[in-house]
């Protein structure tokens, strides 16, 4: 009789958890917060927005917009479409944060990415944190420690810009490319796992858990996202990203 009454706890434990995510998704490690919020994250790749449609959908609660990626030619590495995502978002009220894809391989190139990145995240004010996507093949040839420098020093300087700063990166990243006790819960974490569980032993506040969504407004494939953190009241009580 016990062993029934704690199986029967599981499967209704289980069956609240389920009722919490989209498409059955469950979380069995640390997300960091209890607030629950749907987002997606964007570049030129995902091509024209119509964002009326996408805030018409009722998936999206947030947007996180690529800014640029690596250093040298501003012009030419500035988002295509970083003008017009911005512009679409705030007309509706989508609350948005940013990304730099970086491809530095030293902390002087770090820095170098991180002074771009603040010249376009002076663009706008930013309700979500700005963050850093450190994956590229380039970094893999560093060591732990080289790449943790590369992650530490641009986050420092994005943050002495005024900006709430955080890190994206895959749950392989996070165990074995990184020195990720230096980093979390220091910065935000931005975790990709393209599953149907996030199994990050370490506290994150957004988890991607797709690149294959499907949003009104947006042709073919989208990243979609959940959020634990009310990232907007903390930005704006704190007064960072320009607010």
């Amino acid at each position: 009789m016990f062993k029934k009454q704690i199986k029967c706890f599981f499967v209704t434990v289980f069956f609240f958890i389920t009722l919490m995510f989209p498409k059955n998704i469950c979380v069995y490690s640390n997300p960091d917060g209890e607030n629950y919020f749907t987002g997606i994250d964007l570049s030129y790749h995902n091509g024209y927005i119509n964002w009326q449609e996408v805030k018409n959908s009722g998936k999206v609660q947030f947007a996180i917009i690529r800014t640029s990626f690596g250093w040298s030619k501003r012009d030419k590495f500035t988002d295509k479409e970083l003008k017009n995502n911005i512009k679409g978002a705030k007309s509706v009220d989508i609350p948005i944060g940013a990304y730099h894809y970086s491809y530095a391989t030293n902390t002087e190139q770090a820095i170098w990415e991180a002074d771009f990145f603040i010249d376009r995240l002076k663009w706008t004010k930013w309700e979500y944190p700005a963050f850093i996507d450190f994956e590229d093949p380039s970094q893999l040839k560093l060591n732990n420690k080289e790449r943790t420098d590369i992650v530490v020093t641009f986050l420092n300087r994005v943050e002495r810009a005024g900006y709430y700063a955080g890190f994206y990166t895959c749950l392989n990243w996070t165990k074995y490319k990184l020195e990720i006790d230096r980093l979390t819960p220091r910065y935000q974490l931005w975790i990709a796992q393209w599953n149907k569980q996030c199994d990050c032993e370490k506290p994150y506040s957004i988890w991607q858990y797709t690149s294959n969504g499907s949003i009104p407004g947006i042709d073919g494939r989208v990243d979609l996202n959940i959020c634990y953190k009310n990232y907007p009241k903390i930005i704006k009580d704190g007064h960072f990203n320009g607010f």
